[in-house]
């Protein structure tokens, strides 16, 4: 009698959960890896900390416009002046400007607690505010284009998607800490806690294994930068409008349960949304794959538009219903944000890597703003039923965006005699 094959046995629970964790394992084997992601998160607290401390240090001795203008100042002056700090590491040593960039944001920003504790003059809080802004370690700029550096094109996407995920606690995190510093201790105390957190992520970067940034070859320069790219420049539209869109629906959110009176939800539902986001997130971490560039990255979109049109489908029947639709909302989030730096990444030019990056940090910044005034204005349900319709449109703009790099869109270079 001929023996029976016997099936080879399904993996286990165990073994199916080594298999999630192993692209997370190899990652954080990597030399620097850890401390890249601890000064992530450091960095990235006081950032989204310090607005609303602004608002809640300020509006009690100038008033809560003047606080409002703070934020907007300091905003402006950090997104204005990212891509000319992006241009000046490609160009030189990041170290120096690292370090200068941090001698001078901890200047002003002790003299900002230091006016606005004497009740000093509003125009110059504004000012100070403005050049704290402006003066802010590049710290994202350069962990973005070390990730590349330091752990490779196998890894990168783990890496984006882990880095991502900390940018979603930081959210979810970021306004409970800052009221309790602003409100239980004081706001120079929490202006020094942010100071001191902005010290720690530049030591710590400037501890992590020597991993220079790829650098201008001389004679590869061009006074546009990165943007001479066209791909690029539908990448950076993209980026734009998705920060828009992500900023629209908090605001949505808002709108809504106002109109109903239920603002209780309005916390719930926001946080929801970021704990999708880390789900998401890490998920497509552990598979790496499935976060190709080019069509994917459409997908990714079209997965939030999906998403988005749940949620304005629940938002007329409870707010319940809403809360379970958030973190389905929220899926896509932190994964397409990795997705779309990474495809950033690989369409910089040679020599352009840091400056690629300053500027989609500071278009994050613009869309957000631009998105939150626009969902304002149109109201609660019209920017539910706009923004899928402006995902689908962003999909087809990125859908034949492909990495790695290339430079066949650029213009050729001209020679002299």
């Amino acid at each position: 009698m001929a023996p029976t094959e016997t099936p080879p046995a399904k993996p286990g629970r165990r073994a199916r959960l080594r298999l999630l964790s192993a692209g997370y394992r190899d990652l954080l084997a990597v030399p620097g890896v850890g401390r890249m992601l601890v000064a992530s998160l450091v960095s990235k607290l006081p950032l989204a900390m310090i607005t609303l401390s602004l608002l809640l240090y300020l509006g009690p001795r100038y008033s809560y416009a003047t606080g409002g203008l703070a934020m907007s100042c300091m905003a402006v002056g950090q997104g204005l002046s990212a891509p000319v700090r992006g241009r000046l590491m490609d160009r030189y040593p990041y170290r120096p400007i690292l370090v200068g960039c941090l001698v001078l944001y901890l200047v002003a920003l002790g003299a900002l607690t230091a006016v606005a504790s004497a009740r000093g003059p509003a125009p110059l809080v504004l000012v100070l505010a403005a050049v704290s802004g402006v003066t802010s370690p590049p710290v994202g700029i350069i962990m973005r284009t070390l990730w590349r550096v330091l752990v490779g094109e196998r890894q990168l996407v783990t890496a984006m998607a882990l880095d991502a995920a900390t940018s979603d606690v930081v959210h979810i995190t970021s306004p409970a800490l800052a009221a309790w510093l602003c409100l239980s201790l004081s706001g120079e105390v929490a202006f020094s806690v942010y100071g001191a957190l902005t010290v720690v992520a530049v030591l710590l970067v400037l501890s992590l294994p020597n991993a220079p940034l790829p650098t201008r070859r001389a004679g590869s320069g061009h006074w546009a930068g990165p943007l001479r790219s066209a791909a690029l420049r539908r990448l950076l539209v993209t980026h734009a409008a998705f920060s828009g869109m992500i900023t629209a629906i908090d605001v949505v959110i808002s709108l809504l349960n106002v109109e109903q009176g239920t603002t209780g939800y309005i916390g719930i539902q926001i946080g929801a949304l970021s704990v999708g986001s880390i789900v998401g997130s890490l998920a497509l971490g552990a598979f790496p794959g499935l976060l190709a560039r080019g069509p994917k990255l459409s997908a990714l979109i079209g997965v939030f538009a999906a998403g988005v049109v749940l949620l304005a489908a629940t938002s007329q029947l409870s707010p319940l219903a809403m809360t379970l639709a958030c973190p389905l909302t929220g899926l896509a989030y932190g994964s397409t944000f990795g997705a779309l730096f990474t495809a950033g990444g690989d369409l910089a030019p040679e020599g352009n890597a840091a400056e690629t990056q300053a500027w989609m940090g500071s278009l994050t910044q613009a869309g957000a703003a631009i998105g939150a005034w626009a969902a304002a204005e149109a109201g609660g349900l019209t920017a539910l039923y706009v923004i899928p319709v402006i995902a689908v449109l962003s999909a087809v703009l990125t859908w034949n965006i492909r990495g790695p790099r290339s430079d066949r869109d650029l213009p050729a270079p001209t020679t002299t005699t």
